[in-house]
């Protein structure tokens, strides 16, 4: 057998752990279905996988002059985030501190907020919003993530937003950033609905050139589905693919409107509806859950701040997204990181809590976090999975056992981070 030199070798992984074979996002059985390989070695010729197997027969195939030895470690596909507001200023940790003690009986976590992070957005420079986001990264970066959407919607109007979409195009970072559009993320005060649509629309052709996605918040206290719908056929004709956050307040069937719209994904879904779910079921709208939300907002706690919750009547939400994996709806995992309502970085997080919160299995976690994250941005081809051929975007963890990364918490588990084929981070006691 000739010997095939390649650019990277992984050498003697415990185990490499990725998505079964499919085509489309992973549902019903297939999701909790994994592939895992003991003791095996993964070859990485450029930016692509081009072999996977047994360590002994990689071996004999691919010889390199850089080899990681990974022997006693986990190796997966890198962890994509597909909900993130990562261009912002400011924080809200003082707001956070008021709600949690009562100091403040805010109505809504959401508008009030978000209108607080607009202003000390747009009172950011460009410097400085540069500034933070590259660091934001480089910790995403060092937790796992090799793969981002990130989304304008704390400018609220044309020439904010499209200056958030320019910050987003010129970082230069490892991470992969899929860029989204988010002028519809709230109504701001005291201006008048339908004009703020008119504008909301007006700005795509512009935005256009600064994103693939546009992602509209439809929702009781965002927009309506007349409105939501209005937009999306707008940049549908612009060749905008779509994203909805949906019913995260309240079900206004946000779920099935982003189907009808043939969406990427439709996010939150914490109010969803029995119909909402068997539209997202026959579709290939991936629903994107968000436990780190769960988690901050106090909602997965019910009674918790003694009738002082956000929203006291909330649907039991491991119940929502059982009902969802039921119906047969594709499901994948975020971080939703932004300042108000999850300021969190750590994807490993999300699938920690998502299998406490959401009593899910091992492969149903790993397989949100990878190959389903990777669909709802239209990724799956591409990365999300370890496969010859797919990118080389992947993590090699510092335990034995894909099941511990998810099981031990507290801290974080990344020996390296392997990005279009090169080993872009590798943790000190790696």
């Amino acid at each position: 057998m000739k010997v095939r030199s390649c650019d990277l070798l992984l050498a003697g992984a415990s185990e490499v752990v990725s998505s079964p074979p499919h085509v489309g996002p992973l549902r019903n059985e297939a999701l909790d279905r994994l592939v895992v390989t003991p003791f095996a070695s993964l070859a990485i010729e450029s930016d692509r996988i081009v072999g996977i197997g047994p360590h002994e027969d990689i071996a004999r195939q691919f010889t390199s002059s850089v080899t990681v030895d990974v022997s006693g470690k986990v190796v997966s596909a890198g962890l994509i985030d597909p909900h993130t507001h990562l261009v912002h200023g400011g924080a809200r940790d003082a707001e956070y501190e008021a709600i949690v003690t009562g100091a403040s009986l805010a109505v809504s976590h959401l508008g009030g907020g978000i209108n607080s992070t607009v202003a000390m957005t747009r009172s950011a420079s460009d410097a400085e919003l540069t500034f933070r986001a590259l660091a934001d990264l480089d910790t995403m970066l060092a937790l796992g993530t090799t793969t981002i959407e990130a989304k304008s919607g704390y400018g609220l109007s044309r020439d904010q937003e499209l200056r958030l979409l320019r910050v987003l195009a010129n970082l230069d970072h490892p991470v992969s950033i899929e860029r989204t559009y988010l002028g519809a993320h709230v109504v701001p005060a005291e201006t008048d609905r339908r004009n703020f649509v008119d504008q909301i629309i007006a700005t795509l052709p512009e935005a256009r050139l600064l994103a693939d996605w546009c992602d509209v918040f439809c929702d009781p206290v965002g927009f309506t589905v007349p409105e939501t719908r209005a937009i999306g056929a707008a940049a549908l004709m612009l060749g905008f693919r779509m994203r909805l956050h949906a019913d995260q307040t309240g079900d206004i069937a946000g779920a099935a409107l982003a189907a009808e719209l043939g969406a990427g994904s439709a996010d939150h879904l914490d109010y969803i509806s029995d119909a909402g779910i068997a539209a997202l079921a026959a579709s290939d709208t991936v629903g994107v859950v968000l436990p780190t939300v769960a988690l901050h907002m106090l909602e997965i706690f019910p009674g918790l701040l003694d009738g002082r919750t956000i929203e006291p009547s909330k649907p039991d939400l491991a119940e929502r997204v059982h009902a969802m994996l039921d119906a047969g709806v594709a499901l994948a995992l975020s971080t939703d990181y932004n300042p108000g309502s999850s300021p969190c970085l750590s994807m490993q997080l999300v699938m920690q809590l998502a299998m406490r919160f959401f009593h899910l299995s091992y492969a149903q976690v790993w397989n949100m976090a990878t190959a389903n994250a990777a669909h709802s941005l239209g990724l799956g081809h591409d990365r999300g999975t370890i496969a010859p051929g797919m990118r080389a975007d992947l993590v090699v963890w510092n335990v034995p056992t894909h099941g511990l990364v998810i099981n031990r918490f507290g801290a974080s588990h990344v020996a390296h981070v392997v990005k279009d084929g090169r080993v872009v981070y590798s943790a000190t006691s790696a």
